[in-house]
Parts: C-alpha cells; structure tokens; sequence
C-alpha cells in the first residue's frame, strides 16, 4: 500500500529542491508513549467477525502475544479487508508539506505471511495518494492466474467521496509470479506489512486493556525502529532512488508504534499507525517524515463496497471517476 505514498513523499521533494538552503535546520519528532487511547467509531468491520479456526485471546497474554495472535489469525482468515486513511507530514527544514492517503486491500482465500501467496489467493488493492503538489492512483489485482498493474494521475481534491482521474495508464502484466511483482515494483499487497516484529524488538508496551462493552483489547507497543525495518528500509531505498533517479543518503528510521484494538476472538478490529523516518536526498535536502495511519479490517465478503470480483473487474475500467465505498466518519 505504501508505493504510491512514498511516490507522493518524493514529488514533494523534488517540487520543494529550491528549499535546499533550510537543509541544515532540523524538525524535532514528538516523544512517541504507550499512554491509553480511544477506541475510535469503525466505518467497516462493525462488529465482531466470525472467526472459525481462529485463535481467541486470553487475559493473560502481553500485548506482544495478542499482535502475535491476531496477526496469524488474519493470514489464517478466508477472506480479509484492510482500508487505510493517513496523514504523511514530510519536513525540509522548517516546511512541513502534507500528504493524504487512501488505501484499500481485498483478499479472498486464506493468507500467506511469506509473501509467495502459496495458498492461491486472489487480492486486489487500490492506493491514493495526494497532496497540494500532485496526486495519484494506483490499482493492483493478484490472482492464482495474472498479475495487473494501473496507474493514473487524479485532480488534487482533499478527502472528499470522489476522485476524478486525469487519465489512466495501461495495463502492465508483465509479470511472473509475486516474487517478480515485488522485485519490480517494491511492493507486496499479499503482506500484511513490510516490518519484521518480534519480541526482543519491542521497546515499550502497555499492559492489554478489556472493554467488556466493544468486547475488544486494546494497547499499544513501540518497537526498536531499526531493527524492525531491515528489509523495509532496502525496500524503501530501491523504490525511492528507483522513482526519484536521485541517491538516497542516511535512510534511517526514528520510531514505530502500533496502538491496536482487536476483537476477544482474536481478529483485528484496527491499528493506529505511526512511523517516522529520516533521509537525505541528493545530498541536498534532508527532511524528515512521519506517517501517521488508521488502518480498520473487516472479514466479511459481503462488506458494502469491497466486493473483491466487482474491485478486480474495475482495473480493465476506463472509468474516470473513483467512488469510495464508505462515507469517513
């Protein structure tokens, strides 16, 4: 989900390069916590999902145990949504320039953590991205048969319910399998995300609060942001000097924190997001940017709106207009 977003990220860059004179100025990042937050009002997965084969959560996991479960109860799922609504806030020196993302991610047939989609599972996902300098959509659909990729410029509109394409891109299917798919375009919708987290990475966590009401856990957990993002930070060099044509100097992430909410049967329910990185550019522009994320799941196939045959027919459409299936809360 995060090719079109970093895509954005260098827009901006290259669009701000005059800015190159702030270069030695530098933005402090707010102190990240594992304080209590809110559950927030959910626009798809209302309620608890049925949850077949899953395995429940108990009240004495830590809230590493309980990730660690709903995260191998979502690859386990048969059929899996994510939407994501964010927020890159990107600073050269003292200018902050904002990004906005909308991205969403459908699979029918249970997951595979490994990133081959051994199990032949049929995905699609979408990604817009878009700030006051440019705009961006893009559509992929991944099934046991083919792999497509579209993209296409859009009109500059803040978060509104339609978004108007400028025009589409062709179809690329020249691809051979998953593996290939990721080497050539840095991205893998098959993946639940791009961080490696494990127990000796976790750096502060909150003890899993019940709410007997929602019948969910929530906490929240800040890993060691380096050794978190190995293999993302490879990932991310390639796809940034590979979209920029500049070098990529210092790539270095500051912070990850995941403040989570999952069902009592071990589903996820939503994750807030936020991760922050700092790099320079061209030896020129150093800046600073953090992605801040509202991630909600759903495990219903009839989810109004995220039918995923009606979602991988769209990328054969011409169509210039880009509904959302849900209206923001």
């Amino acid at each position: 989900m995060k090719k079109v977003l970093i895509s954005i990220v260098i827009v901006a860059l290259m669009l701000t390069i005059a800015l190159s004179a702030f270069a030695g100025c530098t933005h402090e990042l707010e102190e990240l916590t594992v304080d209590d937050f809110e559950i927030i009002e959910m626009n798809i997965g209302k309620d608890m999902p049925a949850a077949e084969g899953a395995t429940a959560l108990k009240s004495d996991m830590t809230a590493f145990e309980m990730l660690e479960t709903a995260v191998a109860n979502y690859y386990n799922a048969d059929y899996a949504i994510s939407q994501l609504l964010g927020s890159v806030a990107t600073y050269i020196g003292p200018i902050k320039v904002t990004q906005m993302v909308d991205a969403a991610k459908i699979r029918s047939g249970k997951g595979d953590a490994s990133g081959n989609n051994a199990n032949g599972a049929s995905y699609f996902a979408d990604s817009i991205s878009y700030s006051q300098f440019a705009s961006l959509y893009e559509k992929i659909v991944i099934t046991p048969d083919e792999i497509k990729y579209r993209n296409a410029d859009t009109k500059y509109a803040r978060r509104q319910d339609t978004v108007e394409v400028k025009e589409w891109n062709g179809i690329d299917t020249n691809f051979k399998d998953v593996a290939d798919f990721t080497a050539k375009k840095s991205n893998n919708p098959t993946v639940l995300w791009m961080y490696d987290l494990q127990k000796d990475y976790v750096q502060k966590a909150s003890d899993p609060i019940y709410d007997a009401e929602t019948k969910t856990y929530r906490f929240a957990i800040i890993f060691d942001p380096d050794k978190s993002t190995v293999e993302y930070k490879k990932t991310m060099q390639q796809q940034l000097e590979g979209n920029a044509g500049m070098k990529v100097e210092g790539l270095e992430f500051k912070q990850l924190r995941l403040r989570v909410v999952l069902w009592e049967n071990g589903m996820i329910r939503n994750m807030y997001i936020t991760e922050s990185y700092q790099m320079k550019l061209a030896g020129v522009i150093d800046s600073v940017i953090t992605l801040n994320s509202d991630v909600q799941y759903s495990f219903d196939p009839n989810e109004a709106g995220y039918d995923i045959a009606a979602n991988i027919a769209s990328i054969d459409s011409d169509d210039k207009t880009y509904t959302k299936p849900y209206t923001e809360a």
